[in-house]
């Protein structure tokens, strides 16, 4: 108990710290499911910019804290659900952005997080996982497009492998502008300068750490809770007193899957979730940009 009061506290700091954030952000995420249960998801985070040097350079710290739900539909799983019901996810991160030359830019970025059920109220190092990317973009202003490319690992992504991420972003004009790839591709239409409309697919998911046995067929497993979807919909933009955004999602999910994984990766029990709905709200503050070569998007 000790030791996950220190891990709050820590985490909380920061939270604390960046109220001069670059960017604070809340969303809460719905996602239900008439034949398994309803997943929930608050999150609330912020950046802080702490380099940002000569429109060449920025070095920034992110904090953030998410709480998923789970309300379990079908009771006839083999064990006891209220073990997996909810689950707390703190993360700390950095990220370096740097402009190259003929165009070229580079992001870096490493996270730490805590993700558990925390159902024995400490935490182990199981609960911790170690998050990453490395993408390079490849500006062209004449033809108001790019290209980027690299490798993400995301635990929250419900996988326990890093993905490729490929993606080519293309202003058509004013009002309209779309990027393909992966793992998330849309299509925006700016309305007006306050108000924009997409149409999206995006890969979504969640990672918690089971940080106690759990009776599955009478036997009794450790491991981690995985889901992954991939979600398709549309997002309403809405820009108001100067920095803040407010925005609103839903569609339908294309793949939904949750297991619970062994430590070895190996499946224990698959929740065979179907496809249903999704919807998300959030808003978000904004003190003012980091250097990135500018999206054509």
């Amino acid at each position: 108990m000790k030791r996950f009061s220190i891990v709050l506290l820590l985490m909380f700091g920061s939270f604390i710290y960046a109220q001069e954030a670059n960017t604070i952000y809340f969303n809460n995420e719905f996602l239900p499911n008439s034949e398994v249960g309803d997943v929930s998801k608050t999150t609330i985070g912020v950046d802080i910019p702490v380099i940002n040097s000569n429109d060449k350079e920025s070095f920034s710290v992110g904090a953030s804290y998410q709480s998923t739900n789970l309300t379990y539909v079908d009771r006839d799983v083999p064990f006891e659900t209220y073990q997996i019901e909810g689950f707390h996810t703190f993360a700390l991160k950095l990220q370096y952005n740097r402009i190259l030359k003929n165009n070229w830019g580079v992001t870096l970025m490493a996270q730490s997080q805590i993700s558990s059920n925390f159902d024995e109220m400490d935490f182990s190092e199981k609960d911790l996982f170690f998050n990453g990317a490395l993408i390079f973009d490849k500006l062209n202003e004449e033809k108001g497009s790019m290209w980027s490319f690299g490798v993400i690992n995301d635990a929250q992504y419900g996988l326990y492998f890093p993905i490729p991420t490929v993606s080519y972003t293309k202003r058509i004009n004013d009002s309209w502008a779309y990027k393909l790839g992966v793992p998330d591709s849309r299509v925006k239409w700016t309305w007006n300068k306050n108000s924009s409309f997409e149409a999206f697919t995006a890969l979504d998911g969640f990672t918690g750490n089971i940080n106690d046995d759990i009776e599955i067929y009478k036997e009794d497993y450790l491991g981690t809770l995985r889901q992954t979807s991939v979600v398709s919909g549309l997002e309403y933009n809405f820009n108001f007193w100067r920095n803040f955004q407010l925005n609103a999602k839903g569609g339908y999910t294309l793949y939904n899957h949750m297991e619970v994984q062994g430590y070895d990766n190996e499946e224990v029990y698959d929740f065979n979730m179907v496809n249903g709905w999704y919807f998300n709200v959030g808003m978000s503050y904004n003190l003012g940009k980091k250097v990135k070569l500018k999206s054509p998007y």
